[in-house]
């Protein structure tokens, strides 16, 4: 134990001036629901691409519970589709590249389609190459059981479509709550799975949501039972990636959304009350663009915002911040 954390604080003190001479990209996991909804991709690619936003994951979610909600959108960025369809040609108009969507793509557990039918094949023809940045395996692998035979057979797959195409991997964070990973062997046993795993992607990186810590309850690969600010949890998760699996590239995937935005208003005012409510709220500027620098500093060399989706309008400071953070990230570049 003393060896690993010797080597994490290494990686932490020694990368800052080497991620300083490598500017992130930057992506954005989804757009607020009435940009969303207008369904005009020249309209969303360009607010994108003038705020540096290059990469666009195609999620359309915009309610978690009581079910997960969903414009449906999605299917506009998967096959069958033509290279003419108004997604694919605002994308290549604006300069804005797809992370493709691989669980629409493939299902674990199941063959793989022949490739004389394969999906991503189909999607690369219709978008082209050069739109295309990578492919997302499966969502938080480790925590949804997804096996790693299943993971390496994903991997396996995107490089006989096109050995230059990233393959990238977002693992769930450690949530502190009783019965689960407030217990060590839980979280070693994840954290075990999540460095397994994480060999089969090019890009690999955690999902941290912890605004406001009180709400998000989330920990630290390092601190045990300790909930932690979105400072710690920037830093800690991309060090604890360089060390369990070098010589991948790093990523994050940074909160844009506030956790009551998540729920139907019937039920968020079953399951929260007044003083709880006014708790929560999206991250604010300072804290966005905190969570970015740090992630950058440590490593990362891709952003990705996620979340707009459960904001109802573009026109929120929320989503202003976060184009307006994307800008200023952008213009250090």
């Amino acid at each position: 134990m003393g060896l690993w954390i010797a080597a994490v604080l290494a990686s932490i003190v020694g990368f800052s001036s080497a991620a300083g001479a490598a500017p992130p990209l930057i992506g954005a996991a989804g757009v607020p629901r009435d940009l969303g909804a207008t369904r005009d991709y020249d309209r969303i690619f360009r607010a994108l691409a003038e705020a540096g936003v290059t990469l666009f994951y195609p999620i359309f979610q915009y309610q978690e519970a009581p079910t997960a909600e969903t414009l449906g959108f999605e299917v506009d960025f998967i096959a069958p589709c033509r290279r003419d369809d108004p997604a694919f040609a605002a994308l290549r108009r604006h300069g804005v590249r797809l992370i493709a969507p691989g669980n629409l793509l493939y299902q674990p557990g199941a063959a793989m389609p022949p490739l004389s039918r394969d999906p991503l094949a189909a999607l690369i023809a219709c978008a082209g190459r050069d739109a295309v940045y990578g492919v997302l395996s499966y969502d938080e692998p480790a925590h949804n059981g997804v096996s790693a035979k299943a993971a390496e057979a994903f991997y396996r797959r995107v490089k006989q479509v096109d050995p230059t195409l990233p393959v990238l991997m977002v693992h769930a964070p450690l949530i502190i709550e009783e019965g689960g990973m407030a217990e060590r062997e839980v979280r070693d046993a994840y954290l075990a799975a999540v460095a397994e795993l994480s060999q089969f992607a090019d890009v690999i990186g955690f999902s941290t949501y912890p605004i406001p810590p009180e709400i998000a309850k989330m920990g630290s690969p390092f601190r045990g039972e300790e909930i932690v600010d979105h400072r710690v949890a920037a830093q800690e998760y991309v060090a604890w990636l360089r060390a369990a699996a070098p010589g991948k590239r790093y990523m994050a995937v940074l909160q844009s959304f506030s956790y009551a935005d998540q729920f139907s208003p019937e039920l968020l005012a079953v399951v929260a009350p007044p003083e709880v409510r006014d708790m929560v709220h999206p991250p604010s500027a300072r804290e966005l663009e905190e969570m970015a620098t740090i992630s950058v500093d440590g490593g990362a060399d891709l952003i990705v915002w996620y979340g707009a989706g459960f904001s109802d309008r573009a026109a929120a400071q929320g989503w202003r911040d976060v184009l307006a953070v994307s800008r200023r990230l952008g213009a250090k570049r």
